[in-house]
């Protein structure tokens, strides 16, 4: 059923857009295990984003009787982690990253859907820095519309 849920129709739509990023170098949807596992990557698959989806809020349901329509108004968060190799101006690669998925994410407010009604980007506004890694973070919050059936 996963195929068929708007959820995971978003949180994979998210993910193709930062792959199309250039200065991303690899794009997943599995979470790190711990900073040892950041290591293990071949510094040509870094710098990586990885996205990770939490399960839609319902904000309210939307009903118009006269045509019959029942819709449930959500809101689901991704987040953007984006981890980074740099030792001369890591600030400045944080900034350069940030600005690019920034970006990405709103060159289209709707993720190419028409039930997509709303989306708002909020960084973290902390960063990590541990030689020789940067990293940062961005809820992307999405507001869409679904039925009772399914999320």
């Amino acid at each position: 059923m996963a195929a068929n849920s708007k959820r995971e129709q978003i949180l994979a739509k998210v993910k193709t857009t930062l792959e199309a990023v250039s200065s991303l170098e690899h794009v997943e949807r599995k979470p790190l295990r711990d900073m040892s596992e950041l290591e293990e990557y071949p510094q040509t698959q870094l710098p990586l984003a990885v996205v990770l989806g939490g399960l839609p809020t319902p904000v309210e349901k939307v009903s118009d009787r006269d045509i019959i329509l029942d819709r449930v108004r959500s809101v689901v968060t991704a987040t953007i982690f984006v981890y980074a190799i740099e030792n001369d101006n890591p600030d400045t690669k944080i900034s350069t990253l940030a600005d690019d998925v920034w970006a990405a994410i709103y060159d289209d407010m709707t993720l190419g859907f028409d039930w997509v009604i709303g989306l708002r980007i909020v960084p973290d506004i902390e960063t990590a820095f541990w030689y020789p890694y940067v990293a940062f973070n961005m809820q992307v919050e999405i507001t869409y519309l679904h039925g009772k059936g399914g999320i």
